[in-house]
């Protein structure tokens, strides 16, 4: 069985004393992490526990710590975390199957550096055809800034950002592709839900499915300078699975390539959902080689939810206030349009501005769709 290591969360008289201050500044005692001759995990909750309010906690170069246990850390404040070593997830495991993380981080006033790794040994999950390993790395923190560190082989999703306000993800790496003939299906680059104030920039993206995933309950996200190298896109959802409620506003993605993606920028919700999305701008997006570059649907549905999805069709979100603007770049001859918006009769897609869509037809490249969007007559882009 899994074991769970978890820090308790100091008290408010201890946060009080503390105050709120400037990451570096703060931190003043040093914590390195030490080699365990069991599990590395228990000397990592061990550094952190030392050095969580005001510390610096480092993971030495040169050094592999190998997990055998989930760690979970919370409690942080004003904390530096120098991550110049590398973690080793541990090997694939039924003990590990349906978990929500291998590592979590949260707190308040968290800095992460270091040009360390995160190897998540993915490949005999892929092998064995297994969706169900944990996500990598889990963030839930405020006024913080979290990079220059990467995720190798990750056995499903890299990050998971969840109850984050202000935090700022920059200059990772994420690297997951399999060498055998089985896919490293369902690793994420970064998945987000129900946070604000979120920034993603200055990364580079190997994966084998969404560049990015925003959920419901995200206000205000910008992802800029991104390059995603095989993934399913820039996505907003998917949302309102079951007839859930969910909402997304205020998207930006800016200056951003992806290269041999199945889809480019991407919003996808299901049949029979309730809530919105609303305020996204997609700008100055370059697609290379991508099977669906531009894609708007309410009709998102699990191949074994069909029955469902066909009878909830008539309606979904609202999708609106939608920009696309300097969409580069060419389609694959997966034979798909170029620009795809195939939204609900009874929750027709509205206020769409679409200018610059420069994308190079391949030979099999269909008319472009818009079905079910308002103003479709007086945008040129779907009459081409």
């Amino acid at each position: 069985m899994v074991q769970f290591l978890s820090l308790t969360s100091i008290t408010a008289l201890l946060l009080l004393s503390v105050g709120i201050s400037n990451v570096s500044a703060a931190a003043t005692n040093t914590c390195v992490v030490a080699k365990s001759s069991s599990d590395d995990a228990i000397t990592i909750a061990e550094a952190f526990e030392k050095c969580k309010t005001g510390g610096t906690v480092t993971f030495s170069k040169g050094t592999t710590y190998n997990l055998k246990s989930v760690v979970t850390i919370s409690g942080l404040k004003n904390v530096n975390i120098n991550l110049a070593g590398t973690i080793s997830l541990p090997a694939r495991s039924s003990s590990w199957q349906n978990g929500d993380h291998y590592i979590q981080l949260k707190g308040d006033n968290i800095k992460m550096y270091g040009d360390g790794t995160i190897n998540g040994n993915g490949q005999a999950w892929y092998d064995a055809e297994d969706h169900t390993a944990p996500t990598v790395l889990r963030i839930s923190a405020t006024n913080s800034n979290i990079g220059s560190f990467s995720i190798i082989n990750a056995p499903r999703a890299h990050l998971g950002v969840t109850n984050s306000q202000n935090l700022v993800l920059d200059n990772i790496t994420l690297k997951t592709a399999s060498t055998s003939s089985k896919l490293a299906k369902n690793t994420d680059a970064l998945d987000v839900s129900s946070s604000s104030g979120i920034i993603f920039q200055n990364s580079h993206l190997t994966v084998g499915d969404d560049c990015t995933a925003i959920n419901g309950g995200v206000t205000n996200i910008t992802l800029s300078n991104i390059i995603c190298n095989g993934g399913h896109g820039f996505s907003v959802g998917s949302l309102g699975k079951g007839g859930k409620q969910e909402s997304v506003k205020m998207v930006r993605v800016y200056d951003s390539t992806c290269n041999n993606c199945q889809n480019g920028v991407r919003i996808k919700t299901w049949p029979g959902g309730k809530g919105s999305v609303s305020d996204v701008i997609y700008k100055n997006v370059h697609l290379n080689n991508v099977d669906n570059p531009v894609i708007v649907t309410t009709h998102y549905c699990d191949k074994n939810q069909m029955s469902y999805c066909n009878s909830n069709d008539a309606s979904s979100l609202s999708i609106s206030d939608v920009t696309f603007n300097t969409i580069t770049g060419s389609a694959s001859s997966a034979g798909n349009p170029i620009l795809n918006v195939n939204c609900s009769t009874k929750t027709p897609c509205t206020d769409f501005t679409i200018s610059g869509l420069t994308v190079t037809k391949a030979s099999k490249t269909p008319k472009n769709v818009c079905v079910n969007l308002s103003g479709s007559s007086s945008i040129a882009a779907c009459s081409s």
